[in-house]
């Protein structure tokens, strides 16, 4: 299972060049799709620990990368276009000027909306103690907590975008600096007073977020994500299989009867469930029961044998080999890193 690592597992990927221009770092140098040169997809890739950013065109109908979870916390912004952007269970309808958080090891997914294939679209990964602290040092809880609280869709008004494309365009122009060594002569204090402008204007993002959230709930929209949750066709179908995947985790499932009890047949139900959430029917339960075992191995001090026949796996084994394919650990490491950071 090919699983996407944390930003801590990534190597320096600081391609910082995406465009020659020469306009001030202040100014916002977005293209629309329809401007920037054919074959053209990954525009920028800069990174700092513990916060990654690419901004990518795409001119075909581009799905994402099937098996797709890490641990990271990932806001995605869709600069131009649509798209689907499946989330554990619920399928959005994503537009321009609108953006999406993503809690870590959320399940997730993107693919085309409707007819219209090009997209064009930045993402940050985020984590680590330094941007935790400047949550906390604004008054908000840490980054773990902060993903728990806000994930989902975030609908900009204009002003509120436009503040999104400066900050945007700021973290690109400090990571560009630091990630193009002709351009970057500075001394090792530059360098890092460099990174902590990075993490400021990542904290400004979600402080945005924040007072984006708390506008839509003043004028009476407490889940304002629902308007753009996609409820039709397969992506209903589907939401319905991964709610009951989720109760139903830690039970032997056959597809014949998971088929049966959703009055469809068995290659239909495997077709539309790869299709939305990239994943097969049997990988989803698998990821269900190890989020549920990285819950028992967090709060309770069950063993970890116990901990695989609670969560439906059956077999030692069998356990700490989709674990370790999952986590890319032991279940034993898994705890005892936990703990580690506890202390």
């Amino acid at each position: 299972m090919e699983i996407k690592g944390s930003l801590s597992e990534k190597t320096a990927r600081t391609t910082a060049s995406y465009l020659e221009t020469s306009l001030d770092a202040a100014d916002t140098v977005y293209l629309p799709a329809c401007q920037i040169p054919c074959g053209q997809e990954i525009l920028f890739q800069g990174e700092i620990p513990g916060i990654f950013a690419e901004e990518a065109v795409r001119n075909h109908s581009f799905s994402m990368v099937s098996r797709h979870f890490h641990e990271s916390l990932e806001l995605y912004f869709l600069l131009e276009g649509e798209r689907f952007y499946f989330v554990e269970q619920d399928t959005y309808h994503v537009r321009d000027h609108m953006g999406i958080l993503v809690d870590q090891n959320q399940i997730h997914k993107t693919c085309p909306a409707g007819t219209k294939t090009r997209h064009h679209r930045f993402l940050l990964q985020l984590e680590g103690r330094a941007l935790s602290e400047i949550i906390r040092l604004c008054g908000f809880q840490g980054l773990l907590e902060f993903g728990e609280q806000y994930r989902g869709i975030i609908h900009f008004s204009e002003s509120e975008w436009n503040q999104v494309l400066k900050l945007l365009e700021r973290i690109k122009s400090e990571l560009s600096c630091i990630g193009t060594s002709e351009r970057f002569s500075g001394s090792e204090a530059e360098k890092r007073a460099a990174e902590g402008m990075i993490r400021l204007y990542t904290a400004q993002l979600l402080l945005l977020l924040i007072r984006v959230r708390s506008r839509e709930e003043a004028q009476g929209w407490k889940e304002p994500r629902q308007s753009s949750l996609v409820h039709t066709g397969m992506y209903q179908k589907v939401h319905e299989i991964a709610i009951y995947l989720q109760n139903n985790s830690a039970r032997k499932l056959c597809l014949d009867d998971l088929a049966a009890h959703f009055f469809i047949s068995r290659s239909y139900l495997t077709r539309i469930f790869r299709t939305v959430t990239g994943f097969t029917v049997s990988e989803y339960q698998n990821i269900c029961r190890i989020k549920k075992a990285q819950i028992l191995l967090r709060e309770t001090s069950m063993s970890i044998t116990e901990i695989s026949m609670e969560t439906g796996f059956g077999s030692l084994p069998y356990f700490e080999r989709v674990f370790r394919q999952t986590a890319a650990q032991t279940p034993l490491q898994y705890r005892q890193s936990v703990r580690k950071r506890v202390n």
